[in-house]
């Protein structure tokens, strides 16, 4: 057993049984995230790396802990179970809104320093030459944009002029790009790759478009309960990424999982449009350029 499963399972084992600060009486801390949306469906597992990590570096100062996965939900449910604390999930990974800023608790660094703002567009093989003719915002705005029914991305889409068409399932989206029920569907950087890779044999029409890139504030965060519980979860949590980020641990778990993607997109050589997202907060940390991904500057 390796020494991490070693110590989680003989500090879970043990908890009620020691009273020193690693043990407590009311056992380890529990961290449930909501599973993913299907067998294919691998956009998040950095995201988690992320958190167990923190959760590693914070393990001396606040004891074991247990991140577990939670039934399929879709944001909207996660959001809900969420601000009720109904203890179905503890910990939700999303971009800010602002009913969420209203109603819950964010640790306020984005997990994936923005790289989830950077949009390269799905399309079918046959539109190849349609989006090589592309030239601004305009152009693009005559296109029909595919997303998932209560995907934030929706209403930033809507708010800067696209028509966005939605569906209720994740996988059908794709098939519904390949039925010309919409023209574009916009992936992030960090997912597009692995859903591609996934999807190219049972989908031979699909197409990673080549030129451009479509570009917002995107902070994602992680979310907790605004509950005592929940703040003392986000206290963790906040404390053990702040740790990842002083000793170089947050850059190299990013350059690990999303490196290989920002390369080989090639999104510094893309046509870059930028857009505006309405939902962001007063206390979006902006000016933190360190949490934030620089394009131009990456290696």
């Amino acid at each position: 057993m390796s020494a991490f499963l070693w110590r989680i399972a003989s500090l879970s084992l043990f908890a009620c049984l020691c009273g020193t600060q690693l043990c407590s009486a009311d056992g380890p801390m529990r961290y449930v995230y909501n599973a993913p949306e299907s067998e294919l469906d691998q956009r998040y597992v950095y995201h988690w790396e992320i958190l167990r990590t923190a959760l590693e570096k914070t393990f001396d100062s606040h004891g074991a802990y247990e991140l577990l996965p939670s039934e399929r939900m879709s944001e909207r449910r996660q959001a809900f179970e969420l601000e009720t604390a109904s203890g179905k999930i503890s910990v939700m990974y999303l971009s800010t809104v602002p009913r969420f800023e209203e109603r819950l608790i964010p640790i306020r660094i984005p997990v994936d320093r923005n790289l989830s703002g950077y949009f390269v567009l799905l399309v079918r093989q046959e539109d190849k030459s349609r989006f090589a003719a592309i030239r601004t915002l305009e152009d693009l705005r005559k296109l029909r944009f595919g997303l998932g029914l209560g995907w934030i991305d929706v209403g930033i889409l809507r708010f800067n002029g696209f028509e966005v068409v939605t569906g209720s399932n994740y996988d059908g989206l794709f098939e519904m790009l390949i039925h010309k029920r919409f023209d574009v569907f916009p992936r992030s950087a960090v997912e597009v790759l692995d859903e591609y890779a996934q999807r190219k044999e049972s989908l031979p029409e699909l197409l990673i478009e080549e030129e451009i890139l479509l570009v917002y504030p995107l902070p994602m965060y992680f979310w907790f309960s605004r509950t005592e519980e929940g703040r003392r979860l986000a206290e963790r949590a906040e404390n053990g990424m702040r740790k990842m980020i002083a000793d170089g641990t947050y850059d190299r778990i990013f350059d690990q999982y999303q490196g290989r993607k920002i390369r080989e997109l090639d999104l510094r050589g893309r046509k870059r449009f930028e857009m505006e997202n309405p939902n962001l907060s007063p206390q979006t940390p902006l000016e933190e350029s360190g949490l934030w991904l620089d394009i131009d500057s990456y290696r």
